[in-house]
């Protein structure tokens, strides 16, 4: 990722998917675009490297996703979301 936006919410009472629509709401606001990648702490996914959430219901576009990923640099309760591009430099599309 070029750009991305650092998002902090340590509710515990709030589900990961809201955490992380709200941020991608703020992300849309600021680049208007929609992220397709966020970083999370190691913590928050579990045993599980990599996850897909769907966010459609934040979303303009109804086959946005949203590809959680993560990375041990990244605080617990912080979620860094971006634009991941594809090899060809092309912002990463959507799983439909």
């Amino acid at each position: 990722m070029d750009i991305g936006l650092l998002w902090y919410d340590g509710d515990p009472k709030r589900a990961l998917e809201d955490k992380i629509g709200r941020a991608a709401e703020r992300y849309r606001e600021k680049y208007g675009r929609w992220p397709n990648t966020c970083y999370v702490h190691p913590q928050v996914v579990g045993g599980d490297s990599e996850e897909e959430l769907r966010l459609a219901y934040r979303s303009q576009n109804p086959k946005d996703m949203i590809r959680v990923l993560s990375a041990p640099n990244i605080l617990l309760h912080h979620f860094w979301l971006g634009e991941s591009k594809d090899r060809a430099g092309k912002r990463r599309k959507a799983a439909s």
